[in-house]
């Protein structure tokens, strides 16, 4: 485990060994949220444009609801879908 500090403008560095880990480059994105203890936070690139390209292709169909769409979004970006 990685300890940094909160500045007073509300920013924190990431250490160089877990922006290595999750593959982060400057301008990335990242998803935070706070687990259902509150004690928790967890970080997690979110996906760039390039990973998730072409995944509605199958279910972006006339007919097709968000519910649908937003599944296989998350399945694709999960890694569970393969183009």
């Amino acid at each position: 485990m990685r300890h940094t500090t909160l500045s007073s403008k509300g920013q924190v560095t990431i250490p160089a060994e877990i922006r290595t880990a999750l593959d982060l480059q400057t301008g990335d994105r990242l998803r935070l949220e706070v687990t259902a203890d509150g004690f928790t936070a967890v970080v997690e690139r979110a996906p760039k444009v390039s990973e998730v390209r072409g995944v509605f292709r199958h279910v972006a169909r006339p007919g097709t609801t968000r519910a649908q769409e937003r599944a296989a979004f998350e399945e694709a970006v999960a890694g569970k879908h393969t183009p």
